[in-house]
């Protein structure tokens, strides 16, 4: 089970990700969450989307070139 305080708002992707990922790209993972499998670690609250750090630190392992 996650805890709560693993999940972050999407917005704080760029700088909990050092840079890595700028505001277009998440934008862009977010809107494909369904194709690239990112949705198991997202979760809508309130009309905000957060993501689980670990999750999505795990997802880019995985699918890393």
């Amino acid at each position: 089970m996650n805890n709560i305080k693993e999940y972050i708002p999407i917005a704080n992707i760029p700088e909990h990700t050092d840079g890595l990922f700028n505001s277009q790209s998440v934008q862009w993972l977010i809107r494909n969450r369904f194709q690239n499998g990112l949705h198991p670690y997202c979760k809508k609250v309130n009309g905000r989307l957060f993501i689980n750090a670990k999750g999505f630190e795990n997802w880019f392992e995985e699918h890393s070139a």
